[in-house]
C-alpha cells in the first residue's frame, strides 16, 4: 500500500452518470474514491464508471470554487471510460484502471482465479516479457504499485513522480493488451495467492467476513464460496483456463481508467486514446452481480 498526496486543495466530487437507453432514470455513481486517495489515503478501490457495458457515459462535476484543476470524462470507441485529471502543480501522478469483474465470477473448479489473474498479468506482456518490468520502471523512479481484487471488481494502480506518469501508464495498459500468462509463471504467483490467503486468516476483520458470508441462509449464494484462493483450490487451473476467464472478462467495455498528472487534459485524453486504443475488443461474458444477489432469496 501507498499514499499519494497530491496538491493542497480538495478534490471536486466528481461523479459518473449511467442512463438507460432510452434516457431514463439515471444512476449515479460516485468515483470519489479515488481523490480521496490522491489526497493521502493509503489504499482506495475505484469503482467502475458504469454499471453495464452499452450505457451511456456523461460526467457531473462540481468542483470546490479555488480549485484550478481541470477535469475530463471521455468514453472510447471499444467501450473503455475515463477520467483524466489535469493538475499543472502535482508533484506525483497517478493513475488506475477498473475491470468490472471480481471474485464472484470465479469458476466452480477454481476458487480464486480472478484474483489468480490479478497476480498473473503483472508477469509480462508481448511488448514487455519480462516479469519484473513493470516494478523495475516502477521502482527506479521513485514510484509504487499495487492491485486488488473485489468481489465484483478487480483495480491496478500505480503512483509515480510527475514527470514518468505516461511510460508508467504505457507499461500499466500493456497488461490489457498482450498479457503472456506463460505456465512458467504460474506456480510462483499460485504460491503467492496462497501467501496472502495465509496472511489473510490472522486477521480478525477478514474471519468475521468470511463467516458472515458463510452464513449468508442460502447455501447457493456465490458469496459463500472462497474467493481468495489457495494452492489446494488452484492446483488444477491451467494458463488455459486462465486466459478463457481473461478473453471473457477482459474487454475494453469493462474497463474504467483515471488518471491524474501534469499534462494538460487535452494531452492526457490524447495519451489515454492512443495508449488504450490496442486493447482487444471482445464480446463480454455474463457475470456475478451483487444487485442480482440482493434478489435470492
Amino acid at each position: 500500500e501507498y499514499t499519494a498526496p497530491l496538491g493542497q486543495q480538495p478534490f471536486a466530487m466528481l461523479k459518473a452518470v449511467s442512463r438507460d437507453g432510452d434516457g431514463g432514470t439515471c444512476t449515479v455513481i460516485s468515483v470519489t474514491a479515488l481523490l480521496l486517495a490522491l489526497a493521502g489515503f493509503s489504499s482506495f478501490l475505484l469503482r467502475q464508471v458504469a454499471i453495464e457495458p452499452g450505457q451511456c457515459f456523461a460526467d457531473v462535476i462540481a468542483a470546490p470554487p479555488k480549485d484550478a484543476r481541470e477535469y475530463r470524462t471521455l468514453e472510447l470507441d471499444g467501450g473503455l471510460r475515463a477520467v483524466v485529471i489535469s493538475d499543472p502543480t502535482a508533484d506525483s501522478a497517478t493513475a488506475v484502471i477498473t475491470v468490472s469483474v471480481g471474485s464472484l465470477s470465479d469458476p466452480p473448479s477454481a476458487p480464486g482465479l480472478a484474483h489468480f489473474l490479478e497476480h498473473m498479468l503483472f508477469t509480462g506482456n508481448a511488448k514487455y516479457p519480462d516479469d519484473h518490468a513493470y516494478f523495475d520502471y516502477i521502482n527506479a523512479h521513485g514510484g509504487s504499485a499495487n492491485a486488488a481484487t473485489s468481489l465484483e471488481t478487480t483495480h491496478y494502480y500505480f503512483t509515480i513522480p510527475a514527470a514518468h506518469l505516461l511510460p508508467a501508464l504505457e507499461r500499466l495498459l500493456q497488461f490489457f493488451v498482450s498479457p503472456t500468462l506463460l505456465s512458467s509463471m504460474s506456480d510462483r504467483e499460485k504460491h503467492a495467492v496462497s501467501a496472502e490467503h495465509a496472511k489473510n486468516v490472522a486477521d480478525d476483520d477478514w474471519r468475521f467476513q468470511r463467516i458472515r458470508f458463510m452464513t449468508s441462509g442460502n447455501p447457493a449464494c456465490p458469496l459463500g464460496k472462497f474467493m481468495t484462493g489457495n494452492m489446494k483450490t488452484l492446483a488444477n487451473a491451467s494458463t488455459v483456463e486462465l486466459r478463457a476467464f481473461y478473453d471473457a472478462h477482459y474487454t475494453p467495455d469493462r474497463m474504467s481508467l483515471a488518471v491524474v498528472g501534469r499534462q494538460s487534459a487535452d494531452e492526457l485524453e490524447a495519451a489515454v486514446r492512443s495508449l488504450a486504443a490496442a486493447i482487444p475488443r471482445r464480446p463480454p461474458a455474463p457475470q456475478e452481480r451483487l444487485d442480482e444477489l440482493r434478489e435470492m432469496p
